[in-house]
């Protein structure tokens, strides 16, 4: 009985594993997509939107970028059971941004975020995986978590 509910929890967290990296490649194609498309200011709105999109509303979906609003995720802060704000998505994605910053700078920058920012995506990836509660670095500095959004029935 005991190994059945652990592979049924395996399984479920291993979902929501591979949809919570499905939504960062779609807010990382948002992010190009700023940076290319408002150029000259357009990495500079990319990286903004790195850092504070888990602090948007979309959709009507508060504690939800782009990409996790589309796929039905939110991110709460665990201490006071509420919707991520632009605090809380600073804090989680400071990682990430660290990545994003240092890519809009042409060339040098560019090195520089294949040698950090490559490094800490793939830390970040490695603890989603292998952490029980599907946490990663930046969960952990700003106490939150992604949970799935459930369909309200009715109405």
């Amino acid at each position: 009985m005991f190994q059945v509910i652990a592979v049924e929890r395996t399984r479920a967290h291993r979902g929501l594993v591979l949809t919570r990296i499905a939504a960062k490649l779609m807010d990382l194609l948002v992010v190009f997509a700023l940076a290319q498309i408002l150029y000259p200011i357009g990495p500079i709105c990319g990286f903004l939107y790195s850092v504070f999109a888990d602090g948007i509303s979309f959709r009507g979906r508060p504690g939800a970028s782009l990409g996790k609003s589309l796929l039905r995720l939110k991110v709460v802060q665990t201490l006071e059971k509420r919707p991520a704000q632009w605090k809380d998505s600073v804090l989680r994605n400071a990682p990430v941004g660290v990545a994003t910053f240092f890519a809009i700078i042409p060339v040098w920058g560019w090195l520089i975020a294949v040698l950090i920012g490559l490094p800490l995506m793939l830390i970040e990836v490695y603890l989603i995986m292998t952490v029980e509660a599907g946490h990663r670095l930046g969960d952990v500095m700003a106490d939150t978590e992604v949970v799935e959004v459930r369909q309200h029935s009715g109405v």
